[in-house]
């Protein structure tokens, strides 16, 4: 950073944004933002923040998205006008859709008219930027001077990190980038301007909700996210563990560890079929983990993968009707008008609003005063003893379908991918920055917290994702594992030099299974009800023909590759060669080619 005073206006949006802590600035080039840009490099010393260069805007903000997941500090997603806002808005959508804080900032042309160069400037202009976004970021700004500029950051900063988190944008004038700073212009106290602490859960519902769970004698605790936050993990543990309840896992992110003996994520239709009462706690989308589709034809459920996802109506509810629902969380507060993410209004008899690992800590505290007596003991003990049988059962059947079943198969299934990978990594210092076999790697991996960083996103988007996360763990010794969907590489296959060019330690193991084969099933299904042959079901889906070789495509951009392989039993030495390549500090890939799923 360069002890000279700012002297232009994007020197001093570049020293709000290191005393806002941020430490990178992700983003493909653009003139709207040539005067923040110079004013990184040479003003700030390309340091804290730092630039990565980027080739699509959709894995700045993806990067910016991955940092976070892994680290907990929102940086800065940089996008040209509103060309590259249009590129970005996929990225800033899922962002928005998981509450996920980024600062994303973008350059205008000259909003006085008169200083358009003609054309260019002109077709790259709009009234406003920030309409291409609105309805999915928490909120936007166009600030006309530089004090409120300074504002703008700062607002922009707490209204991202205040529960619910969110991305928001804030577009920047190019001259008041490259305007002098006036005489006598001074930065406000930043001390001043701190990240709201999240609500906490009404106490008078908090109390109601212990009440009803002493005296329940199967609740099911439904959960998502919950190592997200600090205290999240401890308190959901302490509260399962003080029930004796089980626990379903949602989604990727971590809650609660695989070897847990009370998580029995994995068996949710037996869990909940028989609760009594259900404590969804952080959970998006309620209606999907209460509901089961119906059966599908024959011939889908005979693929490898299928399942009753692919109906489009007919879900029938997995719990008993009138089964009382206690609903924890702050997902209320991010609805909006535009998007239809809350999905149906689902029953909640004892709805608390509130920030969940502190509604969980006051109701450990609340059922402790309540777990005295030998009815809630008895009952306590019944509930333990039945849930950690069923959480046994579920690993041995975990093994038993690995080895017996799914072992030896061509293509590579996924349960033998995941245990491959587990093989390798399971005696190093790593972690799961993105991806998932099919789930596989919940079931077989040690699923620990510190493991775990899982950022999920939307389509086009993984790669960007794992790739902030390995950036955050950049001379850490980590190997980051991202197990990497081929479809979804081929949206940004750029993005392959970014991880070559800033020496990024991570292991990619490529999902291949040649096909967008979620919609395989749709065909399926639609071709059957219909009474149509089914074995068209992989025209306009199948990626063959040819079939893409990543590892030649990530060798074009100087990353350690091998494959495509095909051979399960050649897994294994391809992982390790490459594992030792990003334990030196930079990226491989192996290209396994797998069933659908």
């Amino acid at each position: 950073m360069s002890n000279d005073k700012p002297k232009y206006g994007s020197d001093v949006m570049v020293e709000v944004l290191r005393r806002l802590g941020v430490e990178y600035v992700f983003l493909n080039p653009g003139a709207t933002l040539r005067g923040l840009h110079e004013s990184i490099v040479n003003y700030g010393g390309n340091a804290k923040p730092e630039m990565i260069l980027c080739t699509h805007e959709e894995t700045a903000v993806a990067m910016a998205w991955g940092y976070y997941c892994a680290t907990g500090r929102p940086q800065v997603a940089m996008v040209h006008d509103i060309l590259g806002l249009q590129h970005a808005t996929m990225a800033i959508f899922s962002a928005w859709r998981n509450h996920a804080p980024i600062l994303v900032l973008g350059g205008t042309e000259p909003l006085e008219a008169t200083h358009r160069r003609p054309w260019i400037d002109w077709i790259q202009s709009a009234q406003v930027q920030a309409e291409l976004v609105r309805n999915y970021v928490k909120w936007d700004d166009q600030p006309m001077g530089l004090e409120s500029a300074v504002e703008s950051l700062l607002r922009g900063y707490q209204i991202a990190m205040t529960e619910p988190r969110g991305p928001v944008y804030i577009a920047f004038d190019a001259e008041l980038q490259e305007a002098e700073v006036p005489e006598g212009f001074a930065l406000p106290d930043f001390s001043r301007f701190p990240t709201p602490l999240p609500p906490a859960g009404n106490a008078q519902g908090v109390r109601r909700v212990a009440e009803v769970l002493a005296r329940s004698e199967w609740p099911v605790l439904l959960v998502e996210g919950m190592g997200g936050s600090p205290g999240g993990t401890e308190a959901l543990r302490s509260l399962a563990e003080l029930l004796g309840a089980p626990v379903i896992a949602v989604g990727p992110a971590f809650s609660l560890s695989n070897h847990h003996p009370l998580n029995v994520t994995g068996a949710s239709e037996e869990v909940l079929r028989d609760a009594d009462l259900v404590v969804a706690v952080g959970v998006k989308h309620l209606e999907f983990m209460l509901k089961k589709a119906p059966a599908e034809p024959t011939e889908f459920r005979d693929l490898p993968g299928g399942h009753g996802g692919h109906m489009r109506y007919g879900f029938q509810s997995i719990v008993r009707e009138g089964t009382p629902i206690v609903r924890i969380g702050l997902e209320d507060y991010a609805i909006r008008p535009w998007s239809e993410a809350q999905g149906r209004l689902t029953p909640a008899d004892f709805p608390v609003l509130g920030h969940p690992p502190q509604v969980l800590q006051d109701l450990v505290q609340h059922c402790q005063g309540l777990a005295g007596g030998a009815s809630f003991r008895r009952r306590m003990e019944n509930r333990r003893t039945r849930v950690q049988q069923l959480h046994e059962t579920l690993a041995r059947n975990a093994e038993v379908e690995l080895r017996e079943r799914r072992w030896s198969t061509r293509p590579i299934s996924t349960p033998r991918l995941a245990a491959e990978v587990w093989e390798a990594i399971k005696g190093e210092d790593w972690v799961l920055a993105h991806g998932s076999l099919s789930g596989w790697e919940q079931r077989l991996w040690d699923v620990e917290a510190d493991r775990w960083v899982a950022a999920e996103g939307g389509v086009g988007m993984g790669m960007g994702a794992a790739m902030g996360a390995a950036l955050a763990y950049r001379g850490s010794g980590k190997v980051c594992v991202n197990i990497q969907n081929d479809g979804d590489l081929l949206y940004t296959p750029g993005s392959l030099w970014t991880a070559s060019h800033y020496r990024l330690p991570m292991l990619t193991v490529m999902f291949n299974n040649r096909s967008y084969f979620q919609d395989e099933g749709h065909q399926v299904v639609l071709s059957r009800q219909r009474g149509r042959p089914t074995e068209t079901s992989a025209v306009g889906v199948r990626l063959e023909d040819p079939a893409t070789d990543f590892a030649t495509l990530a060798r074009s951009f100087d990353i350690y590759a091998e494959g495509p392989i095909e051979d399960p039993d050649q897994v294994a030495p391809s992982l390790q060669r490459a594992i030792q390549v990003v334990k030196e500090g930079k990226p491989a890939l192996v290209d396994t080619v797998t069933q659908g799923r």
